[in-house]
């Protein structure tokens, strides 16, 4: 399922430690640190709203190289948690060691990394468990993490001076992780502040699969825009009133027309945007798109995750003929409410409410519609379809035939075993799990009817940390117990209408198995026009992913697996000829 409790995405925000608890760690050196050759004081915001902080200095020392620090907040859940971090650089901007310090009063973390003969060794301490991780190659590679926005700093510094390739490896010590990077420009550039227009001079980052704008203004860093996270970086002392980047709009797309519709549901104004065929004679037949859990919106993305899968897929439909209804859900994008309290029952209604304003636009054939879900909306259609017989076909992308917990268990057992888990690990990690299904099965209102101490009764193990991670979801308690206790086999086994269902065998969120599962229980009541694929080297955000399976995604710069395109239009248009 698309929720982000399972994505590892890069520069996640993780709880900081207090900077007291740290005066070992970032005080050995900042008496020789030499002479301070850049500071500056970051804000990054999200949609407007501000979530970091952070202030940097930047030391030159003749003969043992570079030295950042930074200290500042990050507000997790509306949790202020303070950070502090060292990194060092030798003479050539090569890194030779990172601290991260992260944590609450109550929980701490330290993340780190050392060069060495050997390569760079990196640590993550957790408590009195640590996990560790290595890369081998320290000859062109740079230490980056998005909640540091200095060492952006230093990455621009090495780059002019040629110390590092445009092509360079990245290390993550968060992660345990390197990735692929490469970075292009300057190019000359324009960005707005408040009232006023500046010229300045634009990097691009291609980091894996995140693109992140840097911007320079007078020979200083001053903007950081992540547009995989949706966030942007500035810098507050020079530009208070923060920044956006003047770009040429983008164009549309040949073979389509799409224009912005709203609807009502629940007293809520929902916002989605329709696309037709630009040419052909209406009404066309069209498509309905039910999304992954969590807060996606009606193109397939969500904060710190941009996969414009939805959108590839309507133009996709468009170009062969076949109108389509994308929708944010609520509380995201353009549409109103609180997805943090919509429960399972709240998202129904919201499809239903789409299906209708999809029938009643003009261009739109009302017998001649189908259902697209994916992930979590693999789990919805198939309810709206089976109380729907005129619908005239359903297609499920990376669904499953068990209920959710089945599935975040498999999540959890599956992870581990990559990681090298013991088995005693594996056992305890998944009876932790147990323990939370359980009380998630036997609760009764929402998140904010539990204290810490409630939930700690019901699960021991349970630190104030994870407490406010879990409360602060954007998963309602009511959308976890109505998917735990749901049985997905049921509506399946009303469907009277072709079905398509592709899965993945590189997804590592849903098994590739639950496509058969689903075809059974469609078949048991005898309706046997169902098509399943398992395509190889698929992954959950549906392109093609030739590595091996990894919640780490790399190829969302590449566009939707176009073997998924190809079969999805085909059998689109053939179940929708007119009969």
């Amino acid at each position: 399922m698309m929720d982000s409790k399972w994505l590892i995405v890069l520069g996640a925000v993780v709880a900081i430690i207090a900077l007291a608890i740290l005066p070992g760690i970032l005080t050995d050196h900042v008496e020789e640190s030499g002479t301070l050759i850049d500071a500056g004081h970051f804000a990054v915001d999200r949609n407007g709203i501000r979530i970091l902080e952070e202030r940097y200095t930047l030391f030159s020392h003749p003969v043992e190289g570079y030295m950042l620090l930074s200290q500042g907040e990050v507000t997790i859940g509306g949790q202020p948690i303070s950070l502090a971090q060292q990194t060092g650089y030798d003479l050539d901007f090569h890194p030779t060691l990172y601290n991260l310090a992260v944590g609450t009063r109550s929980d701490s973390q330290i993340i780190s990394a050392q060069a060495g003969p050997e390569g760079i060794s990196m640590e993550v301490r957790h408590g009195t468990s640590s996990k560790t991780g290595s890369i081998p190659d320290t000859t062109n590679i740079a230490l980056l993490d998005n909640n540091i926005i200095g060492h952006y700093v230093v990455l621009l510094m090495a780059i002019r001076a040629e110390a590092l390739d445009r092509e360079f490896v990245a290390a993550i010590p968060q992660g345990l992780l390197s990735l692929p990077a490469e970075i292009t420009g300057p190019n000359t550039t324009e960005f707005r502040s408040g009232d006023n227009t500046y010229p300045g001079k634009r990097f691009d980052l291609q980091l894996g699969d995140i693109k992140i704008v840097l911007i320079e203004h007078s020979g200083h860093l001053v903007g950081v825009i992540d547009r995989t996270q949706g966030t942007v970086a500035y810098d507050v002392d020079r530009f208070p009133n923060g920044i956006e980047l003047i770009e040429e709009e983008r164009p549309e797309e040949e073979g389509t027309i799409e224009h912005e519709i709203t609807f009502a549901s629940d007293r809520l104004t929902i916002a989605g945007i329709i696309t037709l065929p630009n040419g052909g004679t209406p009404p066309f037949a069209a498509t309905l798109f039910i999304g992954g859990s969590g807060p996606v919106d009606r193109d397939g993305n969500a904060p710190g995750l941009l996969t414009d899968s939805y959108l590839q897929l309507a133009h996709a439909l468009a170009e062969a003929g076949i109108a389509s209804l994308r929708y944010d859900k609520r509380g995201v994008g353009k549409s109103e409410g609180d997805l943090s309290s919509a429960s399972r029952a709240d998202l129904i209604d919201d499809a239903r409410a789409a299906l209708a304003a999809l029938r009643a636009q003009s261009e739109i054939d009302k017998d001649r519609i189908f259902l697209i879900g994916h992930s979590e909306g693999a789990y919805l259609a198939p309810i709206i379809a089976a109380e729907d017989d005129t619908i005239r076909g359903i297609v499920l992308l990376a669904g499953a035939a068990r209920p959710l917990d089945e599935i975040t268990r498999w999540q959890i057992e599956t992870l581990l075993r990559m990681q090298g888990a013991s088995e005693e690990k594996i056992a305890a990690s998944l009876a932790q799990e147990d323990q939370y299904i359980e009380f998630v099965k036997g609760s009764s209102g929402e998140w904010s009817d539990y204290t810490y101490a409630d939930l700690q009764r019901a699960m021991p193990w349970l630190s104030e940390q994870a407490a406010t991670q879990m409360t602060g979801s954007s998963l309602s308690l009511s959308w976890l117990r109505e998917h735990y206790t749901a049985d997905p086999t049921g509506p399946l086994r009303l469907l009277r209408m072709p079905v398509l269902i592709v899965n993945g065998e590189k997804d590592l969120q849903v098994p590739a198995e639950e496509a058969d599962l689903i075809r059974e229980a469609i078949e048991e009541n005898g309706n046997q026009d169902v098509t399943v694929y398992v395509l190889s080297d698929l992954n959950h955000l549906l392109r093609h992913h030739p590595d091996a399976p990894s919640l780490v995604y790399r190829h969302l710069d590449e566009p939707v697996d176009p073997r998924l395109i190809d079969i999805l239009t085909g059998w689109a248009v053939e179940r929708s000829a007119n009969r």
